[in-house]
């Protein structure tokens, strides 16, 4: 199964610099809050709750969204690069020796409230 950890790269490669410089100093500040985390369904809080963003592995394909205006019209906005460098920091924190692999179990966890 492919997950979003492998999904993630092209879709931040099509986000424009605008984006990407805004989503790096979000996730940098901690505005990016994990609500659910697994191999196929990722949903954050960003900017405290300024908008919520969801990333699902569907078929080995991506699909996501975010609520603010610029995610409703189909822009992979800040928000998203945002939370995609955050699922980018905890994969590969969990991918360090001794750690479990992100993609070993298909559950979704709650790691935030």
């Amino acid at each position: 199964m492919v997950g979003i950890a492998e999904l993630i790269g092209p879709e931040v490669d099509r986000a424009t610099p605008a984006a990407l410089v805004r989503g790096g100093e979000l996730e940098r500040s901690g505005a990016v809050q994990l609500v659910r985390f697994s191999p196929s369904l990722v949903t954050a809080e960003v900017d405290d709750g300024a908008a919520r963003v969801e990333f699902r592995a569907v078929d080995g394909a991506m699909r996501w969204y975010c609520t603010c205006a610029e995610g409703r019209d189909g822009v992979f906005c800040a928000h998203c690069v945002a939370t995609a460098q955050s699922v980018r920091r905890r994969t590969e924190r969990k991918a360090s020796p001794g750690a479990s692999s992100a993609t070993a179990s298909a559950s979704t966890v709650r790691i935030a409230s």
